[in-house]
């Protein structure tokens, strides 16, 4: 569940002049004040979503607004904490090395999935969509497992499912679960299918991937 809000924050960064108030009807000393806004997701990661300078009196509060420009670049930046200001870079690394983790896993499985299906052996289990086998699917892509049954020179004899899914994921967990050794998830019935045929399908991105132990 994404959790997000954000919270106002005022900072006081000291004295600046003496001059009349308006307000006040008198001198008074004019204190450089900053009101900014921290947004945040799930309370860690934060960032400064807004914010507005002002000169304002020590007593009524009273000023007026400047622009952070001009203000920032005779000041500096201010001193707003460093959680507050950058800790949403750190959402921004995890979502890189998740990226990026994930682009690995998808490479080393494409590597493997070439490997596997140039040279297929007995009991390889295949994440493929069976849609691209059938001649009226009745659904755009119907994901199962397909497991070899034997291979004859160029010819491969495969297991086919009697359940498929929308999605390959459906058909991993099946897999991760080792459902394929549970009684009636093949069906009785084979296909066959040429060399040729793996690797068209394959091309097609029909074979999502393969797993050998």
């Amino acid at each position: 569940m994404l959790i997000w809000g954000s919270k106002g924050e005022v900072a006081d960064l000291g004295a600046q002049e003496q001059k009349h108030c308006a307000t006040c009807e008198k001198d008074r000393t004019f204190k450089l004040m900053l009101q900014y806004k921290v947004s945040h997701i799930w309370y860690l990661f934060k960032w400064v979503s807004a914010k507005q300078y002002a000169l304002a009196c020590d007593v009524c509060q009273r000023g007026d607004k400047l622009d952070s420009k001009a203000v920032e670049a005779k000041h500096g930046q201010p001193p707003i904490p460093f959680m507050s200001r950058w800790s949403w870079s750190f959402l921004v690394a995890l979502i890189a090395g998740f990226a990026l983790l994930g682009g690995v896993n998808d490479n080393r499985r494409n590597r493997a999935v070439d490997a596997y299906t140039a040279a297929p052996q007995q009991g390889d289990v295949y994440v493929a969509d069976m849609a691209s086998l059938l001649k009226a699917p009745e659904a755009k892509q119907m994901y199962g497992l397909m497991r070899v049954r034997s291979v004859q020179g160029k010819q491969i004899e495969f297991d086919v499912p009697e359940v498929m899914y929308s999605k390959a994921s459906g058909a991993t967990k099946d897999l991760d679960r080792g459902k394929t050794a549970e009684a009636g998830y093949f069906a009785p019935s084979s296909v066959v299918l040429g060399q040729d045929d793996i690797k068209k399908l394959r091309d097609q991105g029909a074979i999502h991937a393969v797993e050998r132990k």
